[in-house]
């Protein structure tokens, strides 16, 4: 019981840290622009601010925006994957909750403290458990409940983060859809007393003018 809790915890953990990769791994919109020698980005009036709020209201809205196509599959890869995990730990949880409630107060009943279970009801949900592991006592059970209701949040806790990448990615994206990112870039080696001395010229700036340069 502990793995699955274990293995759950490190999915969604991976799904995120994928995803944080993959977003910031991928091309950004300015580079495919200048591949596509037929766009023409004075004729897109795009705006930061509503990349931001289009990926606020719908996960993925921005990066349509954005034109960044190439992006959607992780963002509702990683959302699905932990969505799904949410909801297998909440049914977990839930079974586990009604087991442990039965057998915890089955336990007071059997020591001669209660004459009657309140929770017979929940009965079902323990014998499904005790099939696959056979009888357990209430303490393990309360220990996989919480286990379980962690993973559950976890993975809430998760896809807010995924969300809140997108969201990040899509404005960050939308602000350097000008951006200038050619090819006008040099290095330079410099005989020294002590060996060589390496420098680098290259050009910040928008497309549209502007920048300087650094070395």
């Amino acid at each position: 019981m502990k793995g699955a809790k274990g293995n759950r915890e490190r999915m969604w953990v991976a799904v995120i840290v994928v995803t944080l990769a993959t977003c910031t791994a991928l091309p950004s919109q300015a580079q495919l622009i200048q591949a596509d020698s037929t766009f023409a980005p004075e004729s897109y009036a795009h705006s930061p601010r509503k990349a931001l709020l289009r990926g606020a209201l719908a996960p993925g809205w921005g990066q349509i925006y954005n034109r960044q196509y190439i992006k959607l599959p992780f963002v509702y890869g990683a959302i699905g994957v932990l969505a799904y995990s949410a909801v297998t730990a909440h049914s977990d949880y839930v079974l586990y909750r009604e087991a442990f409630q039965y057998k915890a107060w089955q336990e007071l009943v059997e020591a001669g403290q209660e004459t009657t279970n309140p929770k017979a009801g929940f009965q079902s949900s323990y014998d499904e458990i005790a099939a696959e592991f056979g009888a357990i006592s209430s303490r393990p059970l309360q220990s996989q409940r919480n286990n379980f209701r962690r993973s559950r949040d976890l993975s809430f806790v998760g896809i807010g983060l995924v969300y809140g990448l997108a969201m990040l990615d899509a404005f960050v994206s939308a602000h350097l859809l000008d951006f200038d990112v050619g090819e006008d870039l040099s290095f330079q080696a410099t005989p020294t007393m002590g060996g060589f001395r390496l420098s680098a010229r290259f050009h910040l700036g928008s497309s549209k003018g502007g920048g300087f340069t650094l070395r």
